[in-house]
């Protein structure tokens, strides 16, 4: 990452078409096909954050592709990674991460 941190990240082929996949973010299992813009979101799990990650991105007309949500308790740490259509300008991140009181938020841009 940009600021020197590390997050290990694992993949795979699927299916005849060998789609891409993630698999695991850091500690997390999640199932994911690779895109080219996603967003990735720690905070702690709780009811209506997945609504509000959708409002917040509705309302800057971004369009979510596939989420994955993956938590180790209910009620603890929790993952949500999103595939989206278009790169996530900084202040639709930093809103999205002050609304839900994300530990962390990275916009990802793989082109």
């Amino acid at each position: 990452l940009g600021d020197g941190q590390e997050v290990s990240v694992s993949g795979t082929l699927a299916g005849p078409k060998h789609h891409q996949k993630i698999v695991a973010v850091g500690e997390y299992d999640v199932d994911l096909a690779l895109a080219d813009h996603m967003v990735v979101l720690n905070y702690t799990d709780r009811p209506g954050v997945v609504g509000t990650l959708g409002r917040i991105l509705g309302e800057a007309g971004i369009n979510i592709a596939g989420m994955q949500v993956a938590r180790a308790d209910v009620g603890g740490d929790a993952l949500a990674v999103l595939t989206v259509d278009d790169t996530v300008p900084q202040p639709v991140l930093t809103e999205l991460a002050e609304e839900i009181g994300a530990t962390q938020a990275r916009s990802v841009n793989l082109v």
